[in-house]
């Protein structure tokens, strides 16, 4: 029975801990609310690979074309005809050659181009970081202002309990009678008692 309440008061004390460390959540700096955002968000991650990926066409734009060979071959006999077979006898070889020669700074033109289209992106995924910058910092202000408003609304009501603990104290001395119209708790102007009779 002892081992069974040792058990149980240690089960207690590690519920108690574990509750209170999940319940109380630790306040976040603007700084860290940000990296939070910037390493988990989905839509900053795909604009940097497509930076990335209009990086990778800048480099295949101002690549040389390769040159082309071929070989082909026509009239190979592939089955026998009347009982012979002589593959090779009517197979005609033709090979083809070919590069493209670009011409009037073709290369140069679609490099430029390509850079631009970087530029470009760049300058997009800036502006969309900036935007859900704002949008982040004007939802962490607002969580700020409410979180203010709260204090206040407790602060007030506080007040407000102690106002009402002021004048009970008041009403039981005598320096407040019945009648008078700014008792809270029931009583109104003089002769409209609102509290029951």
């Amino acid at each position: 029975m002892k081992r069974f309440l040792s058990h149980l008061c240690v089960g207690l004390f590690a519920t108690a801990v574990l509750a209170e460390s999940g319940f109380a959540q630790k306040a976040l700096t603007w700084q860290e609310v940000r990296a939070k955002f910037e390493a988990a968000n989905p839509t900053l991650r795909a604009g940097q690979i497509g930076i990335d990926e209009s990086k990778a066409q800048e480099i295949t734009a101002f690549l040389r074309p390769n040159p082309n060979f071929a070989l082909s071959t026509d009239g190979t006999q592939l089955a026998r005809y009347h009982g012979v077979w002589q593959p090779f006898t009517g197979t005609q070889f033709s090979t083809n050659f070919s590069y493209l020669h670009e011409r009037q700074r073709k290369r140069e033109l679609r490099l430029e181009s390509a850079q631009k289209v970087t530029g470009i992106t760049i300058s997009s995924q800036a502006d969309l970081e900036r935007n859900l910058v704002f949008g982040l910092r004007m939802a962490f202000v607002q969580t700020l202002q409410e979180k203010a408003i709260l204090e206040l609304a407790k602060e007030n009501l506080s007040y407000y309990d102690h106002v009402l603990d002021v004048n009970r104290e008041r009403f039981k001395a005598g320096a407040i009678s019945r009648s008078r119209g700014d008792f809270p708790g029931g009583f109104g102007p003089v002769g409209a008692s609102t509290s029951p009779v």
